[in-house]
């Protein structure tokens, strides 16, 4: 001791001078003064890190133990700590200090983890009541949120710990079962309080933790003193029992924010993982991953089930045991085979002891919790997933509502994986049709057209005979302008993203186009005439440009009779600047109910439209104005009057 002022000697009761030189702690009475206690530790503290601190002692006086409430600044020069001043208040009753204590301990008192460890901030909280109090042990018991016994102490052994929790009371519970009946339970050794303390405790209070998972949760605090007693910090410890209860609720509710915001996350990366392919192994397997990380599971199966055989069979796994992938099981065999009958889902925190279950051969004969839920699109039954685990903290209807919820992710991405299947199966057949009309049919046509060209051109043919080598000629042609047609459609969708435009001019185009329909045997006795008003007409194209007008030309001449065709270019400012090319024939026309169908897809047109050759033709027209960004339409040629022949007209933008 180095000062003491008046106030403090009239605190302790000695004089300054006799008290200068002394060593603090012979100032203590024997309990105060240990190693163990509480102003022990606060002056550790302070002395080692600056910290100020509090604690309370028992003065020895000449008038018997005082206590007193301290305050413990650290005395700083420089930078080293010299020593610490020490500013005491006396406690004059239990009220008081009760007071005094419950404003300090409720003011420090946590109203939120800093951490998500329970046990971590339980642990810190009983060290600091222990230190502020100078009582001499705590323990908690309760059941954590996410279902963990937890057994937390401070001042004692685990082992006494459970000992006093376990103590057994006069209605034959014990303490941690029976003080959630009470407000608290507070024993005295020599008091008839019914608890018997083990070992050399000597007075407990025991409070109920409300505000935990499950059942049992209790808090007490004890002293050893034989001269102390922990009811006169009863009313303090009750208050702070209910502020740690509010913080733990406040915990559990954070709990469940946060665990309820990790399976959104997941269900949405379950969404994002099955939405990035379209292979149905690959599928699978994301499937099983996705589903036993969610809760945790040690196997997987997802069962297919066959609607001819009404079997089902496994079509995908994820297990640590050895059997027979190719089992099959029946409707209503096993809680798989329920839950395909019934469409219902089942959990089973025990499937070892349902009835219904059935062990397969090559699984062990172990506990087992488990969760089976259907696979349904569009009330359709694709199958059954099934998840299990062996000993340990079964499956909870958390866990089962979040896999029935991921389920229904799951059968969308199998069944897009199944309708993806078998669109590439008809892709692949398709695409051998193609092959086969496009090449092979074409080099069959090939030299049938030429003969018949060629014997067309025969003198010594009489008229009759003339008429059905040009109608055979005309068929000839029609299925080689199919596979045109065809060709053209596929080289458009193939070439989609690499469409590509530049200046081209429409009066070379249509005079190639021209080219190729006089040199075509079948049309070559038309008189087809091309009268531009301009001498050149830029538009944006490509080399798709020439066969959209043979298409158009090709189309006039066949049903035009063998009439004239004309052809007509000009500038059009109707909705802008426009060229607009006009192709007139004069045959039997188009009635008014087919010209808006008439440039639609081929599937899309009747059977006897289709049967006039305009369908796929014209829906190749229609498509490549759309992509030159023009409009295309018919009407008659002699307006109201539908039999006196038909106008195409073609809008293109002008460059």
């Amino acid at each position: 001791m180095t000062l003491l002022n008046p106030a403090a000697e009239g605190l302790i009761g000695r004089q300054a001078e006799e008290l200068i030189g002394e060593a603090f702690l012979n100032l203590l009475t024997g309990e105060s003064a240990r190693a163990d206690r509480a102003l022990s530790r606060a002056l550790q503290r302070c002395l080692g890190s600056s910290e100020v601190c509090s604690a309370t002692a028992l003065f020895r006086t000449p008038y018997g133990p005082s206590a007193v409430r301290l305050t413990i600044v650290p005395s700083v020069s420089g930078d080293e700590i010299t020593g610490a001043v020490l500013i005491g208040r006396p406690f004059r009753g239990s009220e008081e200090a009760g007071e005094d204590l419950s404003v300090e301990l409720l003011a420090s008192a946590p109203t939120d983890f800093m951490d998500d460890d329970v046990n971590v901030m339980l642990g810190d909280e009983l060290a600091r009541v222990v230190d502020v109090l100078d009582v001499d042990l705590a323990a908690a018991r309760l059941i954590s949120p996410d279902g963990r016994p937890m057994l937390v102490c401070h001042g004692m052994e685990p082992r006494e710990a459970r000992e006093l929790l376990s103590t057994r009371g006069p209605d034959g519970l014990l303490l941690y079962q029976a003080v959630a009946y009470a407000d608290n339970i507070i024993s005295d050794k020599d008091a008839d309080g019914g608890y018997p303390a083990p070992g050399n405790i000597t007075s407990f209070a025991a409070f109920p933790l409300h505000a935990c998972s499950g059942s049992g949760g209790c808090i007490v605090f004890g002293v050893r003193d034989e001269a102390s007693s922990i009811r006169q910090y009863s009313r303090i410890l009750q208050i702070l029992c209910n502020q740690i209860n509010i913080t733990l609720r406040n915990h559990t509710l954070n709990f469940e924010l946060k665990n309820r915001n990790t399976q959104l996350r997941g269900l949405y990366e379950t969404s994002k993982a099955v939405s990035t392919s379209l292979d149905l192994n690959e599928v699978m397997q994301i499937i099983v991953g996705i589903a036993m990380s969610l809760v945790d599971a040690e196997n997987c199966f997802i069962f297919e089930l066959d609607h001819v055989t009404n079997k089902l069979r496994i079509l995908s796994m994820m297990t640590q045991w050895a059997f027979d992938p190719t089992m099959e099981l029946d409707l209503n065999e096993g809680l798989v085979g329920v839950v395909a009958s019934t469409r219902q889902g089942i959990l089973a925190p025990r499937a070892d002891l349902d009835p219904r279950a059935r062990q397969v051969e090559g699984t062990p004969d172990t506990p087992s919790s488990m969760i089976v839920v259907p696979l349904i699109i569009n009330d359709r039954m694709l199958g059954v997933m099934s998840l299990e685990k062996t000993p340990g903290v079964p499956f909870d209807r958390s866990q089962y509502e979040l896999i029935e919820l991921f389920s229904v992710h799951a059968s969308m991405a199998i069944n897009n994986a199944y309708m993806f299947g078998d669109l590439k199966r008809t892709a692949s057949s398709l695409q051998m049709f193609n092959v086969l009309l496009t090449h092979d049919v074409a080099n069959f046509n090939s030299p049938i057209h030429g003969y018949l060209e060629m014997l067309l051109r025969e003198p010594t043919l009489d008229e009759r005979q003339n008429r059905y080598v040009r109608s055979a000629l005309i068929q000839s042609d029609n299925i080689s302008e199919l596979i045109a047609d065809i060709r053209q459609i596929i080289a458009m969708r193939n070439n989609g993203n690499g469409w590509k435009l530049e200046p081209t001019d429409l009066v070379p185009v249509i005079n190639e186009a021209l080219l190729d329909i006089s040199a075509n045997a079948v049309y070559e006795d038309i008189e087809v005439t091309f009268q531009p008003s301009v001498e050149s007409a830029l538009v944006q194209g490509n080399s798709f440009l020439k066969g959209l007008f043979y298409n158009l030309l090709s189309n006039a001449c066949k049903y035009g009779k063998g009439l004239p065709v004309t052809i007509g270019l000009e500038a059009c400012d109707k909705r802008g600047s426009w060229w607009r090319v006009t192709i007139e024939d004069r045959g039997r026309g188009i009635q008014d109910e087919m010209k808006d169908r008439l440039f639609r897809r081929f599937d899309q047109l009747d059977t006897s439209h289709a049967a006039e050759g305009h369908g796929l033709g014209l829906s190749v027209v229609a498509e490549l104005v759309r992509r030159f960004g023009g409009r295309v339409r018919v009407e008659d040629r002699i307006q109201g009057d539908h039999s006196q022949g038909s106008r195409f007209i073609v809008l293109l933008p002008r460059y």
